[in-house]
């Protein structure tokens, strides 16, 4: 059951890289949000679809992993694999493809 809440995490990733490239696009020239604000170029559905379905396949993936590692003696593993599930897949592509976009672009966003 583990390797299925990992692979699913990494479905989700998968997922959130896809519609973070797609936001990407659809905002260049544009600065996109870090972690808050509002987009320039508004989201189509589509895209909107995708994130918010990578976000639902990252919380059965950290479910799983939760369920599977439970009865783990060592608690820290416990805990530590469920929520690295659940927040990794979703945050290091957002963070790295929104680096990289706002990085080509010359003028301050502010």
């Amino acid at each position: 059951m583990l390797f299925l809440g990992l692979l699913l995490a990494a479905i989700s990733a998968a997922m959130m890289t896809v519609a973070t490239l797609q936001l990407s696009q659809v905002n260049e020239g544009h600065y996109l949000p870090v972690t808050i604000g509002k987009f320039a170029v508004r989201s189509p559905r589509n895209v909107t679809a995708i994130r918010v379905g990578a976000q639902a396949v990252a919380v059965a993936s950290a479910w799983i992993v939760a369920v599977t590692v439970w009865d783990i003696p060592v608690n820290p593993a416990a805990l530590a694999l469920p929520a690295a599930a659940l927040i990794l897949p979703i945050a290091i592509p957002v963070l790295v493809i929104t680096a990289q976009h706002n990085r080509r672009l010359t003028t301050s966003g502010i």
